[in-house]
């Protein structure tokens, strides 16, 4: 197993909302090196094409297993947008920042070795055997349903679970909190399907009961299934 990582210090890793002004920084910053000026030689006139590219390629490096990608923040200095000969805005979807805010300066990525212990492992599928399978083809059939009907458009709480030897010490609320907290920052509404054990919870942390799905006992499973459909609305 690795040692722990580094301290992050002053560092942050990268999320997809930053992928815009890394590629205003790569613009900016690769503009006048050796690199740049051997295969994008034409940067000066097509800016733009310069930035779209950025922003591909450390979206996709974001987004792999196999790369670590992070930040250097520092505050935003009003003379980058005047006193340097690349700078990139897109339209009306980007927002200029004002003067002392928090921004993205500089950014490193990493390919991990072949092999290392930090990259997300190859896990083999599993065989099902363990799965009922017309309860499952139910279960999913109706969850889907209700996601459709109630979800649409908004963020959900698809999975919860504490071990059992550390259940009852505040470990479910505090990761249900911190999802919730989430949705009142980015200004949505978020949703859950969860059995009986979980209704309780959810409701006392705000979130209402909308419907609720049954499914009869049988021979497997004689007490049957209830699941509750709920949903937190930040602005209530």
């Amino acid at each position: 197993m690795p040692s722990s990582a580094p301290s992050f210090g002053a560092f942050r890793l990268a999320t997809p909302k930053d992928i815009k002004r890394i590629g205003l920084v790569a613009t900016c910053g690769f503009f006048e090196g050796a690199v740049c000026a051997w295969y994008r030689p034409f940067t000066a006139q097509y800016p733009e094409d310069t930035l779209e590219s950025y922003c591909q390629i450390f979206s996709d490096f974001i987004k792999s297993p196999q790369h670590a990608v992070l930040l250097a923040v520092d505050f935003y200095d009003p003379l980058e947008a005047t006193e340097f000969r690349v700078n990139i805005f897109v339209g009306d979807e980007t927002v200029m920042p004002t003067a002392g805010e928090e921004i993205v300066v500089g950014v490193a990525v990493w390919a991990l070795e072949d092999g290392s212990d930090r990259i997300y492992p190859e896990i083999s599928p599993s065989r099902n055997r363990d799965q009922h399978k017309e309860h499952t083809k139910t279960l999913g059939e109706k969850a889907h349903a209700a996601q459709e009907k109630y979800f649409n458009g908004i963020s959900e709480l698809e999975m919860l679970v504490v071990h059992p030897a550390y259940q009852g010490r505040g470990h479910g609320a505090a990761l249900v909190r911190w999802g919730l907290e989430l949705a009142r920052m980015d200004g949505v509404k978020q949703g859950v399907i969860g059995p009986e054990k979980g209704m309780k919870l959810y409701k006392s942390l705000g979130f209402e009961l909308l419907d609720e799905l049954q499914w009869p006992g049988d021979d497997t499973t004689p007490g049957g299934l209830k699941l509750g459909v709920l949903r937190f609305d930040p602005s209530s």
